[in-house]
């Protein structure tokens, strides 16, 4: 009997390793699209928006205080000073270049988290997608130390090697920790009056700081101030949110479904919040999610459908 169970669990670990390797361009996406919404935040802004003092001589930040906090000197912008960390900025954006590129993807990965954690760690500037790209981005590292390729966007044929298994256990890490942020999305709403009758939409959306341009206002304003749909699209978030964390455990039929609905909303953050980096962040993680890592992205499939 014992004999038995060992041979089916021999069995299954080498239908993981042979059939769901991780090792392909899903990764591939999710790892540029985390580099991408760095890139961007780092690129357009001023270093000093990041690593800053007050008027008085106070760091906004209180952990770029180096004297009081000694262990950030090992932080990526900082190591040279919080005065010269404009040079770290574009040698990190040189760095997510090469992360987008998809070559060396051993070093590249540590150095992304590298970079991610340390600029969570050190801005006086954050948001949700800082935090989600410095998670993701060390749970990739296992990943990427044991694929074989030369660039993440290739396919790779016959991988079938033993390392594969750690693999397929960090991509459930990752889907785990995706699928546990959208429920704390969904239910930290739950104790909001404003969630809960039903008008946070309209308090978010007209917020004098990440509410909607004039420029949005005449078509959403009729919405927005309509008794029925007002509650509608207030509780459609929150089903959403709900529906995308039950997608843990639903076919992969019903997550390659819900994808697109998932990167549509949150799409809507960028056109109503500005929040980018939050968008790149997070569509990252739902495509490592919802989509089966294990099977390569047909991109030529897509143009060819586009034309």
């Amino acid at each position: 009997m014992i004999k038995n169970f060992f041979l089916q669990l021999e069995a299954y670990s080498k239908n993981l390793v042979e059939n769901y390797s991780p090792h392909t361009n899903v990764v591939g996406l999710g790892r540029s699209l985390l580099a991408l919404g760095s890139l961007l935040t780092l690129a357009i802004n001023p270093a000093h928006y990041f690593f800053n003092k007050s008027i008085e001589g106070v760091y906004f930040n209180p952990l770029l205080d180096l004297e009081t906090y000694p262990f950030n000197n090992f932080n990526f912008f900082l190591l040279f000073g919080v005065e010269n960390a404009w040079i770290m900025k574009w040698l990190a954006v040189i760095i997510l270049i090469v992360v987008i590129s998809g070559y060396f993807i051993k070093i590249s990965s540590i150095l992304h988290w590298w970079i991610a954690i340390s600029f969570m760690l050190s801005s006086s500037l954050l948001d949700g997608g800082d935090q989600i790209a410095s998670i993701l981005s060390f749970l990739l590292i296992p990943i990427c130390l044991t694929d074989s390729r030369k660039n993440h966007w290739q396919k790779i044929k016959n991988n079938n090697s033993p390392k594969n298994l750690i693999a397929i256990l960090f991509v459930w890490i990752i889907r785990i920790q995706v699928a546990v942020i959208y429920f704390h999305a969904s239910t930290g709403k739950f104790n909001t009056i404003e969630w809960e009758n039903g008008t946070a939409l309209y308090y978010w959306l007209n917020h004098s700081v990440f509410g909607i341009t004039d420029f949005y206002r005449p078509l959403l304003d009729p919405m927005l101030s309509n008794t029925f749909l007002q509650p509608l699209l207030t509780y459609g978030v929150i089903i959403l949110e709900i529906c995308l964390f039950l997608a843990l455990t639903a076919s992969v039929k019903y997550r390659k479904r819900i994808l697109p609905l998932a990167i549509f909303f949150h799409f809507f953050i960028i056109l109503f919040h500005g929040i980018f980096s939050f968008f790149f962040s997070i569509v990252a993680g739902a495509i490592l999610y919802l989509y089966p890592t294990y099977q390569n992205i047909d991109f030529k499939r897509w143009k060819r459908k586009a034309k």
